[in-house]
Formats: structure tokens, sequence, C-alpha cells
């Protein structure tokens, strides 16, 4: 079922582009507002107005500048794709929410260019790693863009790469449809217990709806990841965790997972500044949450080690072969996590 918008801006130079028709004919009784400039939408608000409205409203636009970004940080041949931006979800933790000026969600309609440019690099590198999901939720409007059919087509002829699809949407009847699915798609999804879920990711499905649509994308032939990222240390974490954990390993098919990556909060200082003045309750950044030697907010480091092995020794409990990761941690954290595990 498709989620409406309430509203729908279009650039006015992408007015009649196919790719904005297809989109509005599937939403026709949406208001349309026309802008010059995505960039510009809600400037006229404050930031928290923009903030808790926008995310209700999608931007149909066009992406100047690069579709697929090199990751740095990773190893070489891994790439982040912005053919969206942004998300109609809002966790408290998400960076979204400072990264881009506007706060609308936004698909940008030059879509082929976005297909061109992956089978370039799928063409030029060895097995190139493509992360959708970073900078949007990757499948919140694949209802309307139907990106991941496109993908399909196009992974389906150039075996050597993967792409991994991150998301916390129930929005998989794309995926579900494919007739014997390429190996490499990941879908994968980040699980909270419920009442994080809840209290902290507002607008998002519930556990039981994400574990359920994962269940759904394996049964269709899918090999899943999963995301337990941040783990928070509210009061009872630890019987909130474990029972996800079970529920997550006696659920999906542990054959089926093609990776688990733990995490903790970190917030740098502009992300800090803002949850504070969004959500000054908020778990995220209260408790014992300090600045690190990266000038990012986190949990002392043996809290984080001592969380990290908790959770790996329930992940044991249900299988010995399911990769875990830790996602952005220090190779000295990583150590001391793995060396007894």
């Amino acid at each position: 079922m498709i989620q409406i918008p309430e509203k729908i801006y279009v650039e006015e130079s992408v007015s009649n582009h196919p790719f904005t028709k297809k989109i509005l004919s599937k939403i026709d009784r949406t208001p349309i507002i026309y802008v010059e400039d995505y960039k510009k939408i809600g400037e006229d608000k404050p930031f928290t107005q923009r903030a808790d409205e926008d995310k209700n409203s999608l931007a149909l636009a066009n992406k100047k500048g690069e579709l697929v970004k090199s990751i740095g940080r990773m190893d070489h041949g891994q790439f982040y794709l912005f053919h969206e931006i942004d998300c109609k979800y809002d966790c408290e933790y998400c960076y979204l929410q400072y990264y881009f000026q506007t706060k609308v969600p936004v698909v940008f309609v030059n879509r082929d260019e976005v297909l061109e440019k992956i089978e370039e690099i799928l063409m030029s590198f060895d097995n190139p790693y493509f992360h959708v999901g970073e900078v949007c939720d990757a499948l919140a409007f694949d209802d309307l863009t139907e990106f991941s059919l496109d993908i399909a087509e196009l992974f389906s002829r150039h075996e050597n790469g993967t792409i991994e699809f991150r998301t916390k949407s129930t929005n998989v009847e794309n995926l579900i449809s494919i007739k014997n699915p390429p190996r490499n798609i990941i879908p994968s999804w980040t699980f909270s217990p419920q009442k994080i879920a809840e209290t902290i990711e507002h607008k998002t499905p519930s556990f039981n709806e994400r574990l359920s649509a994962a269940k759904r994308c394996q049964e269709a032939g899918y090999t899943v990841g999963v995301r337990l990222d941040p783990i928070i240390r509210i009061p009872g974490w630890e019987d909130q965790y474990r029972l996800i954990v079970e529920e997550l390993l006696t659920t999906l098919d542990t054959q089926k997972i093609d990776y688990i990556a733990l995490g903790t909060p970190k917030h740098n200082k502009v992300l800090f500044e803002v949850i504070k003045k969004r959500f000054p309750e908020s778990p995220t950044i209260l408790g014992e949450i300090f600045p690190s030697t990266d000038g990012k907010y986190k949990y002392l480091k043996f809290q984080r080690v001592q969380i990290y092995k908790t959770m790996i020794s329930w992940i044991r409990e249900f299988s010995q072969d399911i990769k875990v990761d830790l996602s952005i941690e220090s190779n000295e954290v990583k150590e001391l996590v793995f060396k007894s595990v």
C-alpha cells in the first residue's frame, strides 16, 4: 500500500520529466507545490519546525553533482548512492537531522544517470559494494520509485557487485515480487527493542513489522543484514536486547543472514546539540555519554566493550557462524571485543 505524502514539492525544471510524471501519477490527489530550488523548501521556518513538519512531505528534484560517491573511510571499491536524500522517519539519534539544508525527503528524478554510473563502476571494479541507505532510508519510497526493480535488473547482469539496502521500512513488495532475486542484493534492517522503536525512532514501523519484512525477504530468496545500531543503555537494556536477539535468531533463518552489525551512540558535537534542542530528554544523550578522543559523544570505552561482548555472547547461543561486525569502532575496541570472544 502506497503511503501518501502530505505534500509534494516539484522543482519547476523537472515538472515534465518522465520520472516525475510516473511518481505523480501514483499519488494524483496529493497537493503539488512547484518550487525553483528544493534546497529552499522550509527556509522561512525555524529549524525545529522544519524538522518536525517537513518530513511528512516529499520533493522531486534534479541532482547536480555526484550521484554515486566513493567512501574514503572504507575499503577501495565501496560507494554511497545519492539518488535520494533525507528520510521520512525521525529517529532521535539520526545525523540526517542536521546533514542536509532541507528537511524534506528528496527523490532525484535523473534516475537514469544513477543507474548508468552504477553500471560504469560495476564494469570498472572487480567487486564493488554499494551502500543504499546512508543518506536516506533505502526502501521508504520504493513503492513510488520502483528503484529496487531497476537495481535487480542491473545486478542480475553484473554479478561481480553487491548492493545493500539499509532500511527500517516494511516496503518490500517490489523486492519480493522478483522471481529468483539476484544473490548480490542484500536488504538489511536496523532493529531496536519495541520500547525504543516507539519512543525514540519516531514514525518508524514496529520491531515486529520490520522482522516480518525481513522474514518475507528471506522466504523470497534474499540473504538479509541485521543491524543492532545504536544499542542504547536504557534501564533494563540487557533484558530488552537479549529478547530481540532471541526473536531475531529464532524467527529468521540464520543461514540467510549475511552479517550482524553492532554499534552504540556516536554523536558529533553538532548532532549532540541538535538532539538537545529537539529532544532534551532523549536517552541517546542522557546518562554516561562523554566526548571521546575523536570528538564524538560516546559511552566510555569499557562500557562499549562490555555491551559488544554481551551481545555477541547472546548471538553465539544461536549461531557460531554468523559474521559479527562493529559499526565505526576503533581498532583498539575491536581487539578488546574479539580477542576473547
